[in-house]
Parts: C-alpha cells; sequence; structure tokens
C-alpha cells in the first residue's frame, strides 16, 4: 500500500453539509457506516480478483475506489456490484436489530444501495449498465444511451422530491441530472 493516494474532494464537504442539514450528526453517522460497508464489498471483490488498490477519492458523489489490474469484464462487473451487494447484506443485518439507530442506518445503507443501482454514471447502476450495453453496442452509443437514462432518472427523483416536498430528493434529482449529461463532472 507504499504510495496509496488518498484524496478528498470540496464536493465531499458539501455532501457532509447537506447530510448534516438533512439530518443532523445522526444522518452523518448513518450514511458513513452504510458507505463504509459498501465500500468494504467493493474492496473485497477488488483482492479476490487479484486487482491492487491504487487510490481512494472521496468525492461529492461518495468514496471512489481507484484499482488496477489486468480483469475481464465479469470481474469488473462483479468488482462494481460488490458494494451496492454488501450495502443490502449490511441494511438486512441492521433490521434484524432492535436498536433504533441501527434500524435507521439500515434504512439508509439500503436506500443509498437501491439509489447507486440506478443506470446513472458513475454510480454502480450506471458503470454495470456501461458494461452491459458496451456488449451489444458501440462505447459511444453506450454513453448515448445512458445520457437518456441517467436524465429520465433524475427527473424522477427531482418529480418524486417535488412531490413529496423532500429537498433532498429534488436536490439529489438535480445533481444526477448533472452527473448524466456533464461528463466532466464525474
Amino acid at each position: 500500500m507504499d504510495g496509496l493516494a488518498l484524496t478528498v474532494s470540496p464536493g465531499f464537504v458539501l455532501l457532509a453539509a447537506a447530510l448534516y442539514f438533512a439530518g443532523g450528526v445522526g444522518a452523518l453517522a448513518a450514511f458513513g457506516a452504510a458507505a463504509l460497508a459498501h465500500e468494504l464489498g467493493h474492496l473485497t471483490a477488488m483482492f479476490l480478483t487479484g486487482a491492487s488498490l491504487r487510490g481512494i477519492r472521496i468525492t461529492g458523489c461518495g468514496p471512489v475506489i481507484d484499482y488496477a489490474g489486468d480483469l475481464t469484464g465479469r470481474q469488473e462487473m462483479g468488482i462494481v456490484a460488490a458494494g451496492p451487494l454488501a450495502g443490502l447484506f449490511f441494511a438486512l443485518l441492521c433490521f434484524v436489530t432492535d436498536i433504533p439507530f441501527l434500524i435507521y442506518t439500515g434504512a439508509v445503507a439500503m436506500l443509498a444501495a437501491m439509489f447507486n443501482l440506478l443506470p446513472v454514471l458513475p454510480m454502480d447502476g450506471g458503470r454495470l449498465a456501461r458494461y452491459a450495453l458496451e456488449t451489444v453496442m458501440s462505447p459511444a452509443a453506450a454513453e448515448r444511451v445512458l445520457r437518456v437514462t441517467g436524465t429520465l432518472c433524475a427527473l424522477g427523483v427531482f418529480f418524486t422530491g417535488a412531490y413529496i416536498r423532500s429537498v433532498a430528493a429534488a436536490a439529489a434529482g438535480i445533481w444526477m441530472g448533472m452527473l448524466a449529461n456533464f461528463p466532466r463532472l464525474r
């Protein structure tokens, strides 16, 4: 692990502030635990496939693990899918307790995993969709399809947030739309 790069972006500070504004210290702690379980899933799959850890970036979208290795497409998809699967498993473990904070944390982990599986780049669902699409079309065509599906998902999240009067959900929809349509933000 010599030379492991760890970077924290200003976007992460905004994410942390938004979480604190939305739910206080409890929301920050629950999201942190859910993110840790998610990233441990990625790391476990990464090490099982022989990939090497290059760095960790903490961004406005959450933690991002950079890795390298001579991996097949199936191994890459396994690494990508392992994060949301670990998050869902963690949520289920939290739900079997009688501890209110762990039940809340489980709900956050479940919501984060499901949100992360939406087909929007750079989220895991978008990465999985890109791998699948590139087996049947060119990378440029796959990117166009993902921009459309990402925009539709963003609109759905935004209007759901507006309907339920959730500023956080509406803001997440706007952020997703920006990620889907402005690759430089990824």
